[in-house]
C-alpha cells in the first residue's frame, strides 16, 4: 500500500518541477538550487516506490545510498534558498555585508554532520514498512542536520512575515518540522515524506511571490 503513496509523490514533485521551471524565465543560482532540491526529492520517492520491484540487493542498496547522499549534500542548499528569498523580499538582516559568507559557512557545517550522520557509517540495511523495500540505517537515528536546517528556514520565515505580512513559508516550514517529528514504525517516511511536499510547496510559492514582486 505504501508504494501507492511513493508514486503519487513522485509524480507531483515531477509536476512542481515543470511548474517551477515554467513559472521562472530568469533561473538565478537560488532557483536553480530548488529545483535540484525538488529532483533529489523525486529520486527518493521514486526509488522507495521501485525498491519491490528491484528487489533486495546491491543494485536496491546502491539507489538508496544516493537518497541519503542528495540528502547530505543538496539538502543543506534550502539555507540558502530561505536566506536569498529573504534577501530579495527586503529583509535587512540578510542585507548584511557578511550575511551571506555566515549561511555558506552554516551550509558546509550541516553537510560535514549530515556526512557524519548518514554517509560514513555504511550501515544501510534492507527494511520493510507499509509493503514498501528501502535501504536504511541499521538503527533509528535522529536526523540532527535536517532538524537544524527546519528551524533555519523557520527563523528566515519569521522574518520575511515580519518583513512583507507573508506568512506562507512559516506556516508550511513549521508544517515540516511537526510532520517531521511523526515516528510511526510501520509506515515508514510516508507521513516524513508527504511534509516534505508541503514543505516545497511553500519554497514554490516563495519562488512565485518573488516574481509578483518583480513585475
Amino acid at each position: 500500500m505504501g508504494n501507492v503513496f511513493y508514486v503519487l509523490y513522485s509524480l507531483i514533485y515531477l509536476a512542481l518541477i515543470v511548474y517551477a521551471v515554467r513559472m521562472r524565465p530568469d533561473k538565478d543560482l537560488q532557483f536553480r538550487c530548488f529545483i535540484a532540491i525538488l529532483a533529489a526529492l523525486f529520486y527518493d520517492n521514486f526509488i522507495s516506490c521501485i525498491g519491490v520491484l528491484v528487489g533486495a540487493g546491491q543494485v536496491l542498496k546502491f539507489l538508496n545510498f544516493f537518497r541519503f547522499a542528495f540528502h547530505v549534500f543538496i539538502t543543506p542548499l534550502l539555507c540558502f534558498i530561505a536566506f536569498s528569498i529573504a534577501r530579495q523580499m527586503g529583509v535587512k538582516i540578510a542585507q548584511r555585508k557578511y550575511a551571506a559568507v555566515a549561511v555558506w559557512v552554516l551550509i558546509a557545517v550541516f553537510i560535514v554532520m549530515g556526512f557524519l550522520h548518514d554517509i560514513a557509517p555504511m550501515d544501510l540495511t534492507p527494511k520493510v514498512a507499509w509493503g514498501v523495500l528501502t535501504y536504511s540505517h541499521a538503527e533509528p537515528v535522529i536526523p540532527i542536520p535536517v532538524i537544524l536546517i527546519n528551524v533555519f528556514v523557520i527563523i528566515n520565515a519569521v522574518f520575511i512575515w515580519k518583513a512583507i505580512g507573508w506568512p506562507v513559508l512559516f506556516i508550511t516550514s513549521l508544517a515540516m518540522f511537526f510532520i517531521g517529528a511523526i515516528q510511526i514504525e510501520s509506515l515508514g517516511n510516508v507521513p516524513g515524506n508527504a511534509g516534505e511536499i508541503l514543505f516545497s510547496c511553500g519554497f514554490l510559492a516563495a519562488q512565485k511571490k518573488l516574481v509578483q514582486m518583480q513585475r
